[in-house]
């Protein structure tokens, strides 16, 4: 069983005259599951969010109990109706990171516990595939990685043939918890194309990857655009909620395709940077490019028809939680006292580090790759480690933005995340990849995304650039780059690079 622990119910509280509809997104995160109640013009009605944490047993295995998941959709539907301003309840959107499976039976009750993203118990079936890149990039948009769910259902069938006889569907938790709504199986583009069992060009799933993974197609659940309304929720999900029977369902895409989107990137170029328990970055593009190579991800966007051009940092927060627990002895953290750490580093630091705490992600897809502290001496501060950290996980998506300008002109970068909690760390991002950076007001990127495909699947806009625009009254603030600093700090990246390669 996993360690859960609720944490809070907030309201906040904020009549609109003459509302007379309310969406709500479902935004189901790694550590944390959040509802937000929207009125139709894009204000906050009410939020309740529970936070649960994956157990690390050891050997890059990463489970969760499915309960936490089922109890905490119930509960945040129930608490989030209980607003007197809700008004008429108009959709149920459901966005969510991607990739953990649960393995169900015909009940659609779960076997086992879930196989999270972050899991690499599948790397020797990775491993093993690994003579297939050339093929699977070119159908699936992506080299075989641990990250994927395609290859965790081949770890089942292989390590777990009495679970597995009794599967029924390998969902993934909005194709989960859609089921607990609707009683149907739905799923969208951009969740199968981060199963790599997906052909990105007709956009099915592929009867040759079905072949390779050992998957089979009766496991999978049904595809759709995002902003597809899948079903409408039944007597059972009403009982145990209170929500009201035939409700609209909507499956609003992937979490880092509408977190881009929630930041305001739906025209090709527009670079979105997330950066939570792992780092994301997206940019936006209107077709597949002609010169695609397998140092990125090609995935489809939460915008019907489009793609993101994709990559990521596998720990983000997570690496800087555990240095300010580990190294600063933090309970909680401080981030006021961080930031004065960052402040008494006012040059680029001499010591490096390469930021692989849980393997390297795309382009190599290297789940055996460690973090590494170098050029320490007897002068190293404690900030200065601290400080070349977080350097080093923003030079590694310097390196994804390098890589994204080969097919695609880039335009603006927004970022969102928890690193963008203090002034210095937005401003190191800024130097670091020698661009001007924008951050919006709102923290809720991600559901705000979900919430606009819902306006625009729902009728009420007829694009996202409109609803955005006329939904959206968050103030942003844009810092541009110290550009001496980050012509250092590209000699810095090119010395993370080398050292990275000298030991894997």
């Amino acid at each position: 069983m996993s360690l859960y622990v609720k944490i809070y119910v907030h309201f906040d509280f904020k009549k609109v005259e003459g509302t007379k509809m309310s969406i709500l997104v479902l935004d189901v995160g790694t550590t944390s599951m959040r509802g937000i109640l929207y009125d139709n013009k894009g204000s906050k009605l009410a939020v309740h969010q529970v936070k649960n944490h994956p157990e690390f047993r050891g050997d890059g295995i990463v489970s969760e109990s499915p309960s936490d998941w089922s109890e905490n959709t119930y509960e945040i539907v129930r608490e989030i109706l209980k607003n007197k301003y809700a008004g008429e309840l108009s959709a149920i959107a459901v966005t969510s990171q991607r990739s953990s499976i649960i393995p169900v039976d015909s009940d659609g009750k779960p076997l086992m516990d879930t196989i999270m993203w972050q899991d690499v118990r599948n790397k020797k079936i990775c491993r093993a595939l690994e003579s297939k890149n050339g093929e699977l990039f070119k159908k699936t948009g992506s080299r075989v990685n641990t990250v994927f769910s395609g290859s965790k259902m081949t770890w089942v069938r292989k390590e777990c043939p009495d679970i597995y006889d009794k599967v029924h569907k390998f969902a993934n938790f909005p194709e989960y918890i859609m089921h607990l709504m609707t009683g149907g199986w739905n799923s969208d583009y951009t969740y199968a194309s981060r199963s790599g069992l997906m052909n990105i060009h007709t956009k099915a799933f592929d009867d040759e990857l079905l072949e390779l993974y050992e998957v089979n197609r009766e496991h999978l659940c049904e595809l759709h655009e995002p902003g597809t309304i899948v079903g409408k929720t039944n007597a059972d999900f009403a009982q145990k909620t209170g929500c009201p029977e035939g409700i609209p369902v909507i499956t609003a895409g992937g979490d880092q395709q509408c977190a881009a989107i929630g930041q305001g990137v739906t025209t090709a170029g527009d670079v979105s940077i997330v950066t939570g328990t792992g780092g994301f970055i997206i940019a936006a593009c209107d077709s597949i490019p002609g010169n695609l190579t397998d140092n990125v991800i090609i995935n489809c966007s939460s915008i019907a028809g489009k793609y993101v051009i994709e990559a990521n940092v596998l720990a983000c927060s997570a690496a800087f939680d555990w240095f300010a627990h580990e190294i600063y002895g933090m309970d909680n953290i401080d981030y006021a006292f961080t930031e004065a750490e960052l402040e008494k580093e006012a040059n680029i630091t001499d010591c490096l580090v390469i930021p692989y705490f849980k393997g390297r992600g795309a382009p190599d897809w290297n789940a055996g790759a460690k973090a590494m502290f170098a050029d320490i001496t007897l002068a190293t501060r404690r900030s200065e480690m601290f400080k070349s950290m977080l350097e080093s996980i923003f030079m590694e998506l310097g390196n994804h933005i390098s890589a994204f300008s080969d097919y695609v002109p880039l335009k603006n970068i927004y970022i969102s995340g928890g690193m963008t909690a203090s002034q210095a760390l937005v401003r190191l991002q800024a130097d670091v990849y020698g661009k001007k950076v924008t951050i919006g007001s709102d923290a809720e990127a991600t559901a705000r995304g979900a919430f606009l495909v819902s306006l625009v699947s729902l009728g009420l806009y007829p694009d996202l650039n409109t609803a955005f625009n006329e939904t959206s009254e968050q103030k942003s603030v844009t810092i541009e780059p110290d550009l001496e600093k980050s012509a250092l700090y590209e000699i810095k990246r090119q010395r993370m690079n080398r050292l990275y390669r000298q030991v894997n």
